[in-house]
């Protein structure tokens, strides 16, 4: 009966060791080069001490959804804050981001609508053929700022 005992447990060794050589690793998944560009977006925002709410890139419909905390006290003043997230966004579209367009929401507090802006790739590629000066193309940005209307 001892005998029996010590092959049952060799044996459930054996399957032991078997069962652990045999263990199938799992695929780890790449990031595509449109989750990497928004990552690079991201880390590029945080630098720059904006306070991002959430940042969704879309990558079916190419657009970039932006929420963040403005650093500025009046609507009016947010310009320079704008011009430098275009900007980022612009740096990453002429560095192979494939996003046509930035959708960007702005909060004065977490919990309350500033206004909105967007910007479109298509303008940086104008300005990259010479058709827009580096004025109109702050210009067009600008001019997509809207008050919210609760705010």
């Amino acid at each position: 009966m001892v005998v029996g005992t010590a092959g049952c447990a060799q044996e459930s060794d054996t399957e032991a060791s078997t069962q652990s050589t045999t263990t199938t690793a799992l695929p780890t998944k790449t990031p595509s080069p449109y989750a990497e560009q928004a990552d690079e977006f991201r880390a590029f925002l945080q630098q720059e001490e904006i306070s991002i709410v959430e940042l969704l890139p879309q990558p079916p419909a190419n657009t970039v959804e932006l929420t963040y905390v403005s650093n500025e006290a009046q609507y009016e003043e947010v310009g320079g804050e704008i011009g430098t997230i275009a900007g980022g966004f612009f740096n990453r579209v002429a560095n192979g981001w494939e996003a046509e367009r930035l959708n960007a929401i702005v909060m004065d507090s977490p919990e309350s609508r500033f206004g909105t802006w967007h910007a479109k790739s298509s303008w940086f590629a104008d300005y990259q053929d010479g058709e827009l000066s580096a004025n109109e193309l702050s210009l067009k940005v600008l001019d997509t700022l809207s008050r919210a209307e609760d705010a």
